[in-house]
């Protein structure tokens, strides 16, 4: 594998670091607070001041997670093995649990699609963020053992 980088490599790179921006944009609303939409002058140059500020934390993010995600698989380290041994394909174990805990996330957040959410359901935030995590985590698993096998 060629150390240097390709025009293919580099729009691959850059295809990543827009599709990260556009998800943390539409996880944010693309920075519409709805708490801040009042008729007052000040309260909609705070909002905008909120959304620019949510708009450049999205672009570092993206540069970010998109260079954190494509460079360590551009760049991994391929082993050739002298001797077939027997693998685990841990691709299944890891995905049952990405697909439950992905599962379990969506059915904790339907009642946060709803545009009116009551102050009771804040508390589910932690249960949210909790199922993300397990999310994230079994994501994590599952790329190491598939890409760095032991």
């Amino acid at each position: 594998m060629s150390e240097k980088l390709s025009k293919k490599d580099y729009a691959l790179w850059v295809l990543s670091i827009i599709v990260m921006f556009f998800i943390f944009e539409a996880l944010g609303d693309f920075g519409n607070l709805t708490a801040l939409s009042s008729a007052s002058p000040i309260s909609l140059a705070e909002k905008s001041l909120f959304s620019l500020t949510y708009l450049a934390a999205g672009g570092v993010f993206a540069i970010f997670m998109g260079s954190l995600i494509y460079l360590p698989l551009r760049f991994r380290e391929k082993r050739v093995e002298a001797t077939k041994k027997p693998t685990v394909d841990y691709t299944s174990i890891g995905l049952g649990v990405v697909i439950v805990s992905a599962i379990a996330l969506v059915w904790f957040s339907l009642p946060y699609l709803s545009p009116n959410i009551s102050l009771v359901l804040q508390f589910n935030g932690g249960i949210i963020l909790a199922m993300v995590m397990l999310l994230l985590f079994a994501l994590s698993f599952v790329l190491y053992k598939e890409y760095y096998k032991d």
